[in-house]
Order: C-alpha cells, then structure tokens, then sequence
C-alpha cells in the first residue's frame, strides 16, 4: 500500500481528548496537572556543555545552512581565550532557567541578531522569524523591506510559502510556491514545500500531487545514498540537503505508529509549525497523555491565535475536562481568552 494513502488531518472525534469518567480525577488534580505540564522544569539538564552544543546549533539554524559550522573566536585581546559560557555569559545565565529548547533557542537567536542579522540574505530573516514562531514580525518584515526585485530570488519564494503556510494564509503560501516550482520545478527544497501546501489542499487531486512529489524526493534521496537502512524520519532532522516539512513529518509519525519520545524529538524541530504541534496534541490524546494534550492545545492556541484548528481544539478539550469533573468553571480563564481569539479569526474572514 502506497504510505501516503493517509489523508492528513483527523476527524473531529480523533481530536476528542482521552478520559476516562472513572478514574475519580477531581478538578483541583486536573487543573493542578496541567498547569505541571506547563512549568513542568528540568533545569539540571542546562548544563555548560549543552549550552555550547545549542549555542553552534543555533548558528547553523539561524542561517538556515545545516553545514555551516563557523569558528567563533573567543580570545580577547589580552590573549585570555574563553569558554562557550563564560564568553556569552549574560546570555547563559538566561538560557539556563528555560526548559524547552525551543524557547532556549529564541533566547539564542536575539543573540546573533546583535551581530548576524545584516550578515544574512532576507530569505534567511524570513526563515528566522518563522522558526522563531514571529510569523507577525516576518510579515511585517515581508511588506517593509522585500522588494519586487527580491522575488527573483526563489529560496524567498521558499520562505514566504512557509511564512504564509504558518500565518494560517494557505492562498498566499500556494501562490509563492507555485511560482517557484513553475520556474524551477527540478530543486528538491520547492518540491518538499509545494508538496507541503498541496497536502493542506481540500482539493484530493492536490494531495495526489503533493504524494507524488514526494515520492520523487525521497526516492531520490534513498537512490543517492550509500547507506543499507535509512530511518525514514532522519531525513525529516536539521542536517545537510534535509527535508523541512512539517506536515509530512507528521505523516510518517502517524503511518509508523511512533512512540511519544520520537514525537518529542521531531516537536524540537518543528515547533514552529501549529499543524505540527496540533497534530502532536491528537498524538497525545490518542497515547492516554490527557493532560500534556491540552497543555500543549493551550500553548499552541496563544502562540498562534489565527489558527482557528488549535484554538476550536483547545475549547472542546476544555469542554471535555469540564464535563468530567463536573465543573462549568474549569480553565474559564483560559476558555475566555480562547473566544476572544475565536471572535477575532471570525471578524478577520
């Protein structure tokens, strides 16, 4: 059976957050468990060392080129050479208190903003804000300073299909891409983003052809490679000649019945995308993992209140919980906020 027979997306039902009435769960444990997930800390792991190795990683992915690797000099001028932590030390002594890598990443990113920014090409800034989660700040950067002439340049026309496809704008994400696959339809990174779009398509003769390419990229990739077993998911990881789809790489999760741990390390690269994460969430659900479902729809929501998937999702788990404890006022804060973000998306359409 071909492995894109799956139609992305899930039924409303499959959204349904996993409880079970019986297992005494009072409001007050509800509640308190999931604020858990949401400060949930493991600040012993911020260690020197991995700072140093994040701090690289960063770089690379601040340039969006995997193979960058650059020599930092940390000498100063007395001859005094530094170590990782010590030489960015204020930046350190913020990273260490954060949990999540992405969120250690950001702090990163607004560190080679004071130096790298006016060193890297606009299709680059563009990719920093998206996967930074700054969709506004790229659109903003799009309409200020990307002009008519930039547009010969088809890695922009890349970025402005993720921008577009993460600001929840699928007509402005297809037209950028679109135009670059018409011009060059031979470049692997334009086929994995048009591929991409296609997929979000409600057309089935899109999907069909999102499939079809692919295939022609994967099995190009698995014809080009000398190794005996490629695990399908490594291609989908930050490194050199990658595949930066977020809505295939949630795909082949869902096709190769993945466990929660390699969910958790594909989340570290594509956070950035609320397909992605709205996808993880049903994961969750589906794993039993009811708290860290509506944590993680909770976030989602606030991060990107445009997108109207994550924000209905997060109101009927809500529901869900309120119905079983009983409790009409459970996350009415949240539930509040979460109209708020409804009313806005509706008077936007």
């Amino acid at each position: 059976m071909n492995i894109f027979k799956r139609i992305f997306g899930t039924t409303k039902n499959e959204a349904n957050l996993q409880t079970d009435s019986s297992d005494g769960i009072t409001n007050k444990e509800s509640l308190q468990s999931v604020n858990q997930f949401l400060s949930k800390s493991n600040l012993e792991h911020n260690t020197p060392e991995l700072f140093k190795h994040e701090l690289y990683d960063s770089l690379n992915r601040y340039y969006s080129t995997p193979d960058f690797n650059p020599h930092l000099n940390l000498t100063d001028e007395n001859g005094v050479t530094y170590k990782e932590h010590e030489a960015f030390n204020s930046t350190f002594e913020e990273w260490k208190e954060i949990r999540s890598v992405w969120d250690r990443r950001s702090v990163l990113f607004s560190l080679w903003d004071t130096s790298e920014i006016t060193k890297i090409g606009k299709w680059q800034i563009i990719e920093r804000f998206v996967k930074d989660r700054y969709g506004i700040k790229g659109i903003n950067f799009h309409e200020n300073h990307i002009q008519k002439e930039d547009f010969e340049n088809i890695r922009l026309m890349v970025s402005l299909s993720k921008l577009y496809r993460v600001m929840d704008s699928y007509e402005n994400s297809l037209k950028y891409i679109k135009y670059a696959y018409e011009a060059r339809p031979d470049i692997d990174i334009i086929k994995v983003e048009y591929a991409t779009v296609l997929h979000l398509s409600d057309k089935e003769e899109d999907k069909v052809k999102s499939h079809n390419l692919m295939n022609e990229v994967i099995e190009n990739k698995i014809k080009n490679s000398d190794a005996k077993e490629i695990p399908l998911l490594n291609y989908f990881v930050f490194s050199k000649d990658y595949i930066d789809s977020s809505v295939f790489a949630t795909i082949y999760l869902n096709i190769g019945n993945c466990d929660l741990e390699t969910w958790d390390n594909l989340a570290e690269e594509y956070y950035w995308c609320p397909n992605f994460r709205y996808e993880h969430a049903v994961f969750l659900s589906k794993a039993g993992e009811s708290f860290r479902a509506i944590a993680k729809l909770n976030s989602l929501a606030n991060e990107f209140p445009w997108f109207a998937k994550g924000v209905l999702a997060n109101i009927d788990a809500i529901k869900q919980f309120r119905d079983l404890n009983g409790d009409p006022s459970f996350m009415s804060e949240e539930m509040n906020q979460m109209k708020k973000y409804l009313s806005m998306i509706k008077n936007n359409r």
